[in-house]
């Protein structure tokens, strides 16, 4: 695990590969914005017109006293901010039943320099109250300069150049609005797909499961979706959730076996614990299943049912519940009086009677000597242990184990969590064969094995309820 946790690194190939695999996400999220983007822009925006008005402002010249000199920047300035004087607008917004910050709001004034031309623009949602604004605002302006000083201070005259007459539309653009609303909407759904796959604390693919755990995956298995939409299996139908010997079936059982034999080879593994990090991560059925397969091989197999909270396999193989470790352990019965055998060639050796503290068991000499007495008869013995962050159980149980085989559901497990689970086998020195997938979503770009019909169906091959009502 180390530092591999926080060494995710996104290539752009992932980013490319994760807005397809999200393309409808993506699709929707943008489809919704762009549509808020329409009603904004054709329903709520409220259109805006406006007016001009343009004079021009002349200066009476110095030698003849006629009007025609261009004037200084000074009096072009002056005359121009005058007309968002408070005196210029109180009569305009008190004639409109408005305020004079609101009329103010509305005004935009620009000058030049070298014309001497004004122009006084008036921008509100109602197109012939802004030519009225505009012309009303120019004759509020000449009745003020004809009552001051300026005039004569300056010796300078408002001309009218170019009464209102019609305002044009001039926002919203609706174009712009539209293509501003698609871009933004299409950044969004961009950033809720990165948030919901790069951010999210469940793992996306083979590889981050491998980075994030420092652990080699060594089954992986894709989730059924055409099993997913199959009724479900009835509460007496439990050996529907065991595979069948036929080489579909089989085959990825016989890839995880291949990977796990030769992931040591030096000294097999033959004592097999099975756990994960939490319940419904589909445990129970990956004992079952890898055991049906290796008997299916002709090898001497046997699944010991550790999780004495709530076992499974006497349901998965339909074999009695009664005397198992439990009676084993207390005396009350030998070794051939607890096997069990079923129809897949399986050899099942339950939990047995409910005890207070699974532990006492599980660290008893009478457990030690079970573990030793079905090892000298047996090629393979799959344990089924209950969840690691659910009880010390597992971890205990592992002691005697030759490895234990962590799996994860792609869909439920949570990154932490898993990474917690194996902390605590590894601070009992438990020894980890790898990892197995389950509930994955098929990558092309995975470098794994991968089959369309897995057995893998949550609704129906994990379907088998323990003692207390849920799925392991």
């Amino acid at each position: 695990m180390e530092n591999n946790k926080n060494d995710d690194v996104i290539r752009l190939g992932d980013i490319f590969h994760v807005l397809w695999k999200n393309i409808i996400l993506l699709a929707a999220v943008t489809a919704a914005i762009f549509i808020v983007g329409v009603i904004y822009t054709f329903g709520i925006a409220k259109p805006q017109y406006a007016a001009e008005q343009s004079f021009v402002v002349v200066v009476r010249d110095s030698a003849t006293g006629d009007m025609g000199g261009t004037p200084s920047a000074t009096v072009l300035n002056t005359v121009a901010g005058l007309v968002t004087e408070n005196n210029v607008l109180a009569p305009v917004a008190e004639a409109n039943e408005l305020t004079v910050g609101a009329l103010r709001d509305m005004i935009t004034v620009g000058s030049a320099t070298n014309s001497g031309l004004v122009t006084v623009t008036v921008e509100c949602g109602d197109s012939q109250l802004a030519v009225k604004l505009a012309n009303e605002v120019f004759d509020s302006l000449n009745e003020f300069l004809a009552d001051t000083s300026i005039q004569v201070y300056y010796k300078c005259a408002v001309v009218e150049s170019s009464p209102a007459m019609e305002a044009v539309y001039v926002s919203p653009n609706k174009v712009l609005y539209l293509a501003i609303f698609l871009l933004g909407g299409l950044v969004v759904a961009c950033i809720v797909v990165y948030v919901k796959e790069f951010c999210s604390s469940k793992f996306r693919t083979k590889t981050d499961v491998e980075n994030y755990l420092g652990q080699k995956v060594v089954g992986y298995f894709v989730d059924d979706k055409k099993a997913n939409r199959r009724p479900a299996a009835g509460r007496g139908a439990r050996s529907l959730s065991l595979i069948e010997p036929d080489i579909r079936t089989c085959e990825p059982f016989n890839k995880l076996f291949t990977n796990i034999k030769y992931s040591n080879v030096d000294h097999p593994y033959r004592i097999i614990m099975v756990t994960s990090s939490q319940e419904k991560e589909l445990k129970s059925s990956l004992v079952g299943n890898l055991a049906c397969c290796l008997a299916y091989n002709n090898l001497k197999v046997a699944v010991l049912d550790m999780d004495m909270r709530k076992p499974v396999q006497h349901r998965l193989f339909s074999v009695a519940k009664d005397d198992g470790v439990i009676e084993y352990v207390d005396g009350s019965c030998a070794l051939d009086d607890i096997i069990k055998p079923s129809s897949r060639g399986v050899d099942v050796i339950t939990a047995g009677k409910k005890v207070i503290n699974p532990l006492v068991i599980i660290e008893s000499e009478g457990f030690k000597k079970l573990v030793g007495e079905l090892s000298s008869r047996y090629d393979y013995i799959i344990v089924d242990t209950p969840p690691v962050l659910a009880c010390s159980d597992a971890a205990a149980v592992s002691k005697l184990c030759d490895g234990v085989l962590f799996n994860i559901s792609m869909a439920d497990c949570k990154k932490k969590k898993a990474a917690a689970a194996l902390e605590c086998l590894a601070n009992v020195g438990a020894h980890i064969i790898g990892v197995n997938v389950t509930k994955a979503v098929a990558d092309k770009r995975d470098d794994y094995y991968y089959y369309s019909d897995s057995y893998y169906a949550p609704e129906q091959n994990e379907g088998v309820p323990s003692e207390g009502g849920k799925e392991q």
